[in-house]
């Protein structure tokens, strides 16, 4: 999506604005005197810009992968700071172009913890300073949510393809830096599954568990991560001797699609674990089964 540096203004200073007005205020302004100080620099950085996935299946995140400046990029709206930078995740400071692009199309949105009279004084009476020269990023950066942008080094193991793995390991930082809820070696397991796992691994199941409240949830979204397995675990055999190009798993969608057929779950459950049992993970689980 290209960005129009008019409409981008326009559309900024209109969610400053509306803000301001939602607390029933009577303050005089004139939108038509704002602007932004776009200095060449920024107008070559902001048409470099493109969106390569926006994410839109998990409710209350606001996360996506984009090309910036011939890097891919992550970035996190909305999201608490954390300051953490690695081979995987090169956090970036934020410029006036990334600023502008995760407000226009990102759809970053105006900070509750901003007094509306803040800004009012401090952005919007602004224009009526004659020494006014347009608005720069440090006026109008604090007063949104907190926006995040992390390049994806081509060296990455992390995958451009969609954001959910990279948002995973976001969350496992914050995770490491943040919660006393999840054990050292939980987390270790989940990074270690994150940076070497495969594009059939469902990432978004991961970053619900990650993000869920109730040890019960996250639970459910993890569990959800083997279900596809119990499809493998009983028709290998059978998928051996079809000689077909597709794969398993397209088998098995294909088979519940046509005639409605799924694996019983808890037989399938048993011939898994019987597969696993010399990782000793069988033995662990029976340890939290019975306490």
């Amino acid at each position: 999506m290209g960005v129009t540096r008019r409409e981008a203004s326009e559309k900024i200073f209109r969610l400053l604005a509306d803000y301001v007005l939602s607390a029933d205020s009577t303050y005089g302004f004139d939108l038509s005197k704002c602007y932004i100080d776009f200095q060449q620099f920024d107008k070559c950085m902001l048409d470099t810009m493109s969106t390569v996935y926006m994410q839109d299946f998990i409710p209350n995140a606001n996360f996506s992968i984009v090309k910036y400046n011939g890097k891919n990029m992550l970035v996190i709206i909305g999201e608490t700071k954390i300051n953490f930078s690695d081979a995987v995740l090169i956090q970036c400071e934020v410029d006036l172009a990334m600023f502008v692009y995760s407000v226009f199309v990102l759809n970053a949105n105006v900070s509750h913890t901003k007094e509306p009279i803040e800004i009012y004084n401090n952005v919007l009476c602004q224009p009526e300073d004659e020494a006014y020269h347009g608005h720069n990023l440090d006026d109008l950066i604090e007063c949104f949510e907190n926006i995040v942008f992390y390049e994806i080094p081509e060296t990455s193991s992390l995958s451009i393809e969609n954001p959910y793995d990279s948002y995973a390991y976001y969350l496992l930082k914050k995770l490491q830096v943040e919660s006393l809820k999840w054990e050292d070696r939980t987390l270790d397991i989940l990074e270690e599954i994150i940076l070497n796992g495969n594009d059939k691994i469902p990432f978004h199941n991961i970053v619900l568990a990650l993000l869920a409240n109730q040890w019960n949830h996250s639970f459910l979204e993890t569990y959800r991560c083997i279900e596809h397995l119990f499809h493998v675990i009983r028709l290998e055999e059978f998928y051996n001797v079809l000689n077909t190009p597709l794969t398993m798993l397209d088998v098995a969608r294909e088979i519940e699609d046509k005639i409605s057929w799924r694996p019983n779950e808890e037989s399938a459950i048993s011939d898994i674990f019987k597969e696993i049992s010399n990782l000793h993970i069988t033995s662990e689980l029976e340890q939290v089964k019975n306490k």
